[in-house]
This record gives C-alpha cells, structure tokens and sequence, in this order.
C-alpha cells in the first residue's frame, strides 16, 4: 500500500512539471515580452541582492563624483579622465614645449666690436718723403681720405645697430669719425667718446695731438657732441715711449680690451634711458634684448697689437667686427679672456673703395 502511495506521487509529481514547462512557441513568446518572472525562486533572490549591492556601489562612485565636482559642473558633465603617471609625464613635456614655442625665451645679449681705421691722411701719402710726413703735426685727411670716409658711411652695415662711439682724439680719426658715423651723431644723437689710449703708438710730430678744445675749432658742428674728460690738457704727448718698458703694447690693448668689455656691462645692466658710469663718464644703457655695438675708430699699427695679428694690418677706413672670446674659448686654451675673435660675417666681407678722380 505504501509503495503504491509513492509510486502515485511520483507520477503526480511528473504531471505537475510537464505542465509548467512551456512550448516553443510560449518560450519565444514570452522572450519577445521580455519576461523575467520565470525562474526559481532562490536564483531571482540571488540575482536581487546582487542588484542591490551593484546599486549601492554605484550610488557611493556617484556621491564621490559629486564630490569631485566643482559648483560649475552638471551632472551631465562627463567623469574625469585619469592617466597614467608616464601619460602625465608625456603630456606635461609636450606642454611645456609648446609653451616654449609660444613664448620663446628671452635673447641673449650679445656685444660687437666694430674697429675702424682712420680714413687716408697726409702722413699716409706715400708719394711724399716717409722723413717730410712723420714731420706732419697731427695730419689731416686728404681729399681721397675724405672720399673714404664719405663711401664708409654707406659701406658699414651696422649704423643703425650703433650704441656707442670710442674714437681717437687724433684729427684725423675725429675727422674720419664725422664724415662717415653722422647718422650716429647726429640722427641718434651718440656721443663721440675721446679715449687717449686707442691713440697710435710713438710720439713722431703725425701721432702728436693737439688740445680738444682746439681740435674742436676746427669741427664746429661737433661741439656738444664730444665727451672730452678722459682727454684732459696734455692727453697729447705720448710718455710711454719716454720710460719705454718690455710689452709696453700689450698691456696698453690688453687695458683697452678690458675697458671696452666693461663698458660693454655697464651698458648691459642699464635700462634704455638711464646711465651708468664708466670710466668716470655717463653712458647710455640698452633696450632689453638688445645687442651692445661699440664702433672704435682708431689706427693701423694699434689696431694690429689690439686685435693680435700684427702682420694684417688694416686699410684707410676699413672696418672689422669682433666679438669677445666665450667661456668655452678660454676653457680649451683656443683664446684668452677679453680678446677679440673676429666675426665670421667680418672676415669674409670684402673691404674695397671706390675710385675717385
């Protein structure tokens, strides 16, 4: 009886699922609907706590996010993006160059200096007797000197760059100076610096000077336009060559090379407008970012020891340009501080004259 009891249940059992099953049909149907009622009942409890903590979890991210917002930002806004350290690295170097190119770095001041040797003067004509011209006190140029002078102020390339004049007091390096730097002088309004030491070497009658204030008699136009305190009564008279002493030349151009280099700082660390001191004298400073460019109108033979190629001494009213030797120069023994290291545009400029009747 007992056995017959289970044998019944069983197939009670059996009936009740091959009701619950579904077709095919019912199956795509309820698919199509989108059901989810069907199931067991422990799996759905399952799945619904899965939601929940899912729902939890999102709900925390969002309230951190919201967090993270600035009072400008939506919730429409999208997440920020995180990187990797190696992407930020990237990032920041790519935006600092661009940076760089936007706004490039300030230029680097440089310095020059122009030397100039004084147009033909009389001493230099060599068709008169060498004895007759070294008699001549303190020479003026001559007619093709003049020429010289007038073709050099259309042969120098860097007039409008000038910020300084250093010249001679001799005649005719003031002389030379006139004709050819009146653009300087007189447009720019730079002031003509007498400096006894760019004199010429020895003390014959042609490299004697005479007192400024009679030198300037003879350049009317000049007045006012000469700064003539390093050039006092008696800067005239050579007295080197009365006590002569071993490299008496050197260390003359050596100073020279120093001064100018100073003069060059003190021009430097000036604002456009202000002044600073040098040698006792006010000078002008430059703009910032603006190059230093000191003409200095002297002689052949002092030009050769200052530069330090005595045998290629220069011609009537050429002119050379220098820069001073680099850090780098003097670390590898390929120059010496403050001397001159003439440019390449320089050497390869060909100093020709016109010629005149």
């Amino acid at each position: 009886m007992k056995r017959f009891r289970r044998l019944s249940a069983r197939m009670s059992r059996s009936k009740d699922k091959k009701g619950v099953e579904p077709t095919d049909d019912s199956e795509s149907e309820i698919d199509l609907q989108g059901s989810t009622n069907v199931g067991n009942p422990k799996d759905e409890k399952k799945k619904s706590k899965q939601k929940d903590k899912e729902n939890e979890t999102s709900g925390a991210e969002m309230s951190g996010e919201s967090k993270d917002m600035s009072p400008s930002q939506t919730a429409g806004d999208k997440p920020a993006v995180f990187l990797s350290p190696r992407v930020e690295r990237v990032m920041k170097s790519l935006s600092t160059h661009t940076q760089q190119l936007i706004s490039p770095q300030p230029k680097i001041q440089r310095v020059y200096i122009h030397c100039i040797r004084h147009a033909e003067g009389m001493h230099n004509v060599k068709e008169m007797d060498y004895e007759y011209r070294k008699k001549l006190n303190d020479p003026r140029l001559t007619y093709w000197g003049e020429k010289q002078a007038e073709a050099l102020a259309t042969r120098f390339k860097h007039m409008d760059k000038l910020t300084h004049i250093i010249c001679s007091p001799m005649r005719r390096t003031i002389h030379t100076a006139y004709i050819a730097l009146r653009p300087a002088i007189f447009e720019k309004n730079i002031p003509i610096i007498a400096y006894p030491d760019v004199r010429e070497w020895g003390n014959t009658n042609c490299n004697t000077g005479i007192k400024m204030s009679h030198l300037l008699e003879k350049f009317e136009e000049l007045k006012g336009r000469v700064e003539t305190s390093l050039a006092p009564d008696g800067w005239e008279f050579n007295r080197e060559v009365m006590t002569p002493y071993p490299e008496y030349k050197q260390t003359r151009a050596l100073k020279v090379r120093k001064e100018l280099w100073e003069l060059a700082q003190v021009a430097l660390k000036c604002e456009k407008g202000e002044k600073g001191v040098w040698n006792g004298i006010e000078v002008i400073g430059v703009k910032k970012n603006r190059d230093v460019h000191i003409v200095v109108v002297t002689h052949g033979a002092f030009l050769a020891t200052l530069e330090g190629l005595n045998e290629e001494r220069f011609y009537n009213a050429e002119y050379r340009t220098y820069e001073f030797a680099t850090k780098e120069m003097v670390a590898a023994n390929e120059a010496s501080q403050f001397d001159l290291v003439e440019t390449e545009e320089s050497k390869q400029y060909v100093h020709e004259h016109p010629k005149w009747e």
